[in-house]
């Protein structure tokens, strides 16, 4: 695959669980693969084998069975920085192949929070090692909420390993509001491991980690009220490795998402992300709290699980009552009170001539002639009386029993039988008006990214949580003004704290 024209910055998001690698402007990454290494672990294995030292990637999980593998990535921090160094001789040199890494700038992907001087050694190894010229580190939240086009908004984001609440307004992270919990898809696939074995469903196969993932994956959902769960959920079959098909029940596969919403079912004292939610929005001026739960941005592939969004919404919606957090919405109201006048009766004068509306000719209607003189039709036209500002007072009515009129309309009984003359309006059923309401609401259309609420919480998904972050920076990269704000490698040297420059103002052009 070709390189693109020098100058174009390279994307580098090295996750928990997953690498993805590409350039400014691509849809896709052009890269993704296991965040994991493998060394040789057992040397008489290898001995026929072109063995290399380190394998990385694919290449590792395909030899998984004779390696001993390395997350160098766990809960978002770097542990094995051996591992780390392989990963990026892999992007560069394996993948990409960069014969000059001066014509092309790198945007490195960054958690928040990231320790100033974790920073500046990943900048001084891209500079120093790799020999990069241009380097932006951006926080993955902003490039969240800047994926569906917003610059404020609520970012939920849970990885692998790890979950951020993380509040933005107008492009600038509200720092002490944040919140990190160590609660991620790994607890999830370690919950779902636990309820398999409660029901006697024991994978003993060396690739368990995998077949766990892709149970999660394909299978796992949300309910929205765990306390009352449908009754009658059917079991499905799983082919196993060896050929074997195992049938897990419908409860493993809700239950093992809900730790994300009641942590203590793992023992973790962390809170739920319901929870975390309402301290993050308790940290925020209350002025803010209407964009930001009117604009909630969901990304990351752990809540690609179907039914989070309706699970969170009804969290939230008996939480922030009990907190004292509401929703104020905001209704201009621009038309003024007009005072309409009444309609009054205008006298139009008596038409003297008018043409036949058969033959066409103008006939005079002075000479009174009933007919068209050319063609006999008929020239009296009905008319229409409307009475206009009439004396409520002087309308007839006829009582409904001796049929007699009554003139004061007034009257409650009939003076002529004594019935009684008072006509309720007829009462629409009220599920007759509940039915005419959901029908009205079908026709209201909403963003691609929103949907309806009453409460005012609305939800931003990206068409794919996983590249959610990604899909931020090739739209950010390839914005001129954007590429303004690379760090060169002798700004660097002069001045290491030009790294932490707050990012917030490459939203100032927009």
């Amino acid at each position: 695959m070709s390189l693109p024209t020098p100058g174009t910055p390279i994307i580098i998001d090295i996750g928990s669980a997953y690498v993805k690698v590409g350039f400014a402007g691509e849809i896709n990454p052009r890269y993704i693969f296991p965040c994991i290494t493998g060394t040789e672990k057992y040397h008489s294995v290898m001995v026929d084998v072109d063995a290399r030292n380190v394998y990385v990637g694919q290449d590792a999980m395909k030899m998984r069975g004779v390696l001993k593998i390395s997350h160098p990535i766990q809960r978002g921090s770097i542990v094995d920085w051996d591992s780390y160094y392989q990963i990026l001789n892999h992007i560069l040199y394996t993948l990409l192949r960069i014969q000059n890494p001066l014509d092309y700038p790198i945007i490195y992907i960054e958690n928040p929070f990231q320790p100033k001087d974790i920073k500046e050694f990943i900048a001084r190894v891209l500079f120093e090692t790799h020999q990069i010229n241009h380097l932006l580190m951006v926080p993955s939240p902003i490039l969240s909420c800047f994926s569906v086009g917003l610059t404020t908004g609520l970012v939920i984001e849970s990885g692998d390993g790890i979950t951020w609440i993380v509040p933005i307004v107008n492009g600038q992270i509200i720092l002490q509001a944040v919140q990190r919990l160590n609660l991620a898809g790994m607890d999830v696939s370690n919950n779902l491991k636990t309820l398999l074995m409660r029901e006697g469903i024991n994978i003993s196969s060396s690739a368990v980690d995998e077949i766990i993932k892709e149970i999660k994956e394909k299978n796992c959902y949300f309910i929205i009220d765990p306390n009352n769960p449908q009754k009658g959920g059917d079991s499905i079959a799983y082919s196993m490795p060896d050929g074997s098909t195992v049938q897990i029940p419908d409860h493993v596969l809700y239950n093992s998402t809900e730790v994300l919403f009641q942590p203590s079912m793992i023992g973790s004292n962390s809170p739920g992300i319901q929870h975390s939610i309402i301290t993050c929005l308790q940290n925020v001026g209350q002025e803010y709290w209407t964009d930001l739960l009117s604009h909630i941005v969901l990304s990351g592939g752990n809540l690609s699980h179907s039914g989070f969004e309706e699970r969170l919404r009804a969290e939230l919606n008996v939480l922030l009552p009990q907190y004292g957090i509401s929703i104020k919405t905001k209704i201009k109201n621009d038309k003024k009170e007009e005072k309409v006048d009444a309609l009054k009766p205008i006298e139009g004068n008596k038409k003297v001539q008018d043409n036949c509306p058969q033959c066409g000719i103008l006939v005079n209607l002075a000479e009174d002639q009933p007919n068209c003189p050319q063609c006999g039709a008929n020239m009296e036209f009905p008319q229409i009386k409307i009475e206009i500002n009439q004396d409520n007072n002087n309308i007839s009515i006829n009582c409904s029993k001796c049929k007699k009129e009554i003139t004061d309309k007034n009257s409650v009984f009939c003076p002529y039988c004594g019935n009684n003359l008072k006509i309720e309006s007829p009462k629409i059923p009220i599920k007759e008006i509940q039915k005419a309401k959901e029908a009205s609401l079908k026709n209201i259309g909403f963003s691609e990214y929103t949907d309806s609420s009453k409460s005012g919480i609305r939800f931003f998904i990206p068409n794919n949580l996983q590249l959610a972050i990604y899909n931020g920076a090739t739209i950010l990269g390839s914005l001129p003004s954007f590429r303004n704000l690379f760090i060169t490698r002798e700004q660097f040297k002069i001045d290491n704290e030009i790294l932490h420059t707050d990012i917030s103002q490459i939203f100032a052009n927009y």
